[in-house]
């Protein structure tokens, strides 16, 4: 494939990506909120099937992790966060699951209904987030947290582990790279690299909160978090020797 063929198939599918909402968005407030975060997983694994069957994009998942994904319930997944499409990816995998999401997503008119409806917005106080959240995870929907808060972010925030604390809920660790890396803050939106693109999955093993609610014990379960998940955004660091088994490989 050429480069300006991929940079074109590139541009289409991130048009796809943002059109999506618009003709879903008059039917957003008639639909239960199960229905809707059922909709955009389907619409994310779609989207990751047809990156692959283009070439412009291949996901390969280290042992276990699809088995790990797909009995993920009532917990929450907390992320590095490389590109614009890591939601997609994560989500396209997991089980009923929604995220929170920055409240700067309520300034696309094409994407504020559907992101309302689908994600826990944090533009509202912690007290309403955190019992949401509880609400959420006792019916087994998972919550996928971002710590860095923003693509490539350098500081963590303790978010996720004082949700974890203050719920009692686990955390499931989650590591995504991207190899050559594209919808980050460094590159054109239309950036689709020289070859197919490789992203790397891996879920690492659960986290379990202990301690009290309060700083001390959320700056501890932060910095494992930080241990785990700041890392350099290469492909083969994730997994570079393990072998390939029924749950790994690509997907």
């Amino acid at each position: 494939m050429t480069l300006r063929l991929r940079y074109a198939l590139s541009a289409s599918f991130f048009f796809a990506y943002g059109a999506f909402a618009l003709p879903f968005a008059p039917v957003i407030l008639i639909l239960p909120v199960a229905w809707v975060r059922w909709v955009i997983r389907m619409f994310y694994k779609g989207f990751r099937i047809l990156a692959r069957w283009t070439g412009l994009y291949r996901t390969e998942l280290a042992p276990g992790t699809l088995q790990a994904l797909r009995n993920c319930r009532g917990r929450i997944v907390a992320m590095n966060h490389v590109s614009l499409i890591d939601i997609c990816i994560i989500l396209s995998y997991l089980p009923d699951s929604t995220a929170i999401a920055k409240a700067g997503v309520l300034r696309n008119p094409a994407l504020a209904a559907v992101a309302r409806k689908m994600f826990i917005v944090n533009d509202e106080s912690p007290e309403r987030i955190v019992a949401e959240c509880g609400k959420l995870l006792k019916r087994g929907v998972n919550i996928v947290v971002f710590p860095q808060g923003t693509r490539g972010g350098a500081k963590f925030h303790r978010g996720a582990a004082r949700l974890a604390l203050g719920l009692g809920a686990e955390i499931l660790p989650v590591r995504i790279a991207y190899d050559p890396v594209v919808l980050d803050k460094r590159h054109p939106w239309y950036y689709a690299g020289d070859r197919t693109i490789q992203i790397a999955l891996e879920a690492l093993p659960p986290l379990k909160p202990e301690g009290a609610d309060d700083f001390h014990h959320a700056q501890a379960l932060t910095k494992k978090l930080i241990s785990l998940l700041q890392f350099e955004p290469k492909y083969d660091i994730i997994f570079p020797d393990k072998p390939k088994t029924k749950e790994g490989g690509r997907t």
